[in-house]
């Protein structure tokens, strides 16, 4: 719960009538506190799919694919009940800057999605190019519906119950793969062009973070919103990749610390050639591979 307590607290921030909803998967016990909502997983046995994915994955070898497959149930049940826009977060977001023109997208748009924002450039970085063509062009870290999305919602559902799976030759990365379809198939699908949103590791070269009269802007023009904090993200700013990112994880770090939790050392302890995510394996496979290729790239422009 600290993670969600200092999400809420990044929201509150900007836009101070904030109230969290939160689906707690491990605990019946729903005891609200300020800016949250909680829900107990019981909440969604009407909604539809839910038995179904329960039945499937709730006593696996691996939480992660119930948790994952549980996000369009818990929007549309939000939906159901009394709610008419909503927006999932992941918990590792954190909010530096006013989201509120978010929700106000969702009064012409049934659904919004966050590209991913890789470097597309085949010659100069093939490996960010082949990773998002695996692992999907969109976020599952953030997404939002409203009444009319709920269909959408309805057919991800189900695509998580069909396989959950990271699997590339079938096309299929957990839940995330399948947003790939959902502007394709389903009407008024808003991909949201602020490159300040869902700022991460996995789209540091796209995203060019510049400082411009004192404040981070995102390729000159946008000021970060928010920024999701995966395991990748935290550790290319400790390593000064991504250094200007490092005041907003300073502020992640000390909030998280009045929380009891010690974010710096459960980086610290971890061990980085065991990561298994999949942005990280392919932004760092072949780092030396890829520095050469742009620079014979760069070189083969001037000529």
């Amino acid at each position: 719960m600290p993670f969600t307590k200092v999400l809420v607290a990044s929201l509150k921030n900007s836009t101070e009538d904030v109230l969290l909803q939160v689906l707690v998967i491990d605990d019946n016990k729903t005891i609200n506190s300020p800016g949250l909502s909680f829900h107990s997983i019981n909440s969604l046995e009407n909604t539809h799919f839910f038995k179904e994915i329960k039945n499937k994955y709730a006593h696996t070898d691996n939480p992660n694919h119930f948790r994952w497959a549980l996000k369009p149930i818990f929007i549309n049940y939000l939906l159901e009940n009394g709610f008419s826009k909503v927006l999932y977060i992941d918990p590792d977001q954190y909010f530096v800057n006013d989201s509120s023109f978010l929700f106000d997208e969702l009064d012409t748009n049934n659904i919004l999605l966050t590209p991913h924002w890789p470097d597309i450039n085949p010659i100069g970085n093939e490996d960010s190019l082949f990773a998002v063509l695996r692992g999907g062009l969109f976020n599952a870290g953030f997404i939002g519906s409203n009444i009319k999305g709920k269909a959408a919602m309805e057919w991800w559902a189900e695509m998580c119950h069909y396989k959950m799976e990271r699997r590339k030759e079938l096309g299929l990365f957990d839940d995330q793969k399948y947003l790939d379809i959902l502007p394709v198939q389903f009407p008024n699908v808003q991909i949201i062009k602020h490159q300040g949103c869902n700022l991460a590791s996995w789209n540091i070269d796209a995203c060019k973070r510049e400082m411009i009269n004192g404040e981070l802007r995102i390729n000159k023009t946008y000021k970060p919103v928010f920024i999701h904090f995966s395991e990748d993200t935290i550790v290319n700013i400790l390593n000064q990749n991504d250094k200007l990112l490092q005041p907003f994880l300073d502020e992640y770090i000390a909030a998280l610390k009045k929380e009891n939790i010690d974010l710096l050392n459960s980086v610290n302890h971890k061990d980085k050639k065991k990561d298994t995510s999949f942005y990280y394996a392919a932004k760092h496979k072949l780092r030396l591979r890829t520095r050469i290729k742009r620079f014979l790239f760069k070189l083969a422009e001037k000529i």
